[in-house]
């Protein structure tokens, strides 16, 4: 069956989202110092934080997150975190796909246990957001944020909340966009 005709199904079909996630694509190498981490009261440098050793959130928790915060921005979304041109059911006119591009962050610590210092420190990451049309398989737009990564008392190297708020941040971001988008062609 041509793709064309499968889009005419999936577009006949009144519950088909228009856009879906590819699985989130992140540039950092396993080894890259993404940043430093300091411990002790005093936030004392104590090594280097490594992509390899910060948490990232599951793929498919991840990717409901994102639908949810896209969906109440106004977009139709259907959570697929799969190949970017795989043709998961249902198909989607668009298809997003999501590329941490860059991470800095510094992490202070508890040093040798003593007190009941939280985890502390920042620092921020570019996300870039692509939207692909699917039926021609081409990009059609791509946007890129500077986002915050808040620790808030929590160790990124066992908090995946960390980046993936960072992530949910950006897609406030990038439905903001896509509405202005929508907006302007109207």
């Amino acid at each position: 069956m041509a793709v064309a005709s499968l889009l005419a199904i999936a577009a006949s079909d009144a519950d088909v989202a228009d856009f879906s996630i590819a699985a989130i694509e992140y540039r950092p190498t396993p080894l890259e110092q993404v940043g430093k981490v300091q411990a002790g009261l005093l936030c004392l440098p104590k090594g280097k934080l490594r992509w390899r050793d910060v948490a990232r959130p599951d793929d498919e928790v991840l990717a409901k997150r994102l639908t949810e915060v896209l969906g109440q921005g106004g977009l139709s979304v259907a959570a697929r975190p799969n190949p970017l041109f795989g043709d998961p059911v249902p198909l989607t006119r668009y298809r997003i796909k999501v590329v941490v591009e860059r991470v800095k962050l510094r992490l202070c610590l508890a040093g040798l246990g003593i007190g009941e210092k939280q985890p502390s420190g920042g620092g921020d990451a570019t996300v870039r957001w692509e939207t692909y049309d699917r039926a021609a398989r081409v990009l059609i737009d791509k946007v890129s944020y500077d986002v915050p990564l808040i620790v808030n008392g929590r160790d990124a190297r066992g908090a995946s909340g960390v980046i993936g708020d960072a992530l949910v941040d950006s897609a406030v971001r990038y439905a903001a966009h896509r509405k202005t988008l929508a907006k302007a062609a109207d």
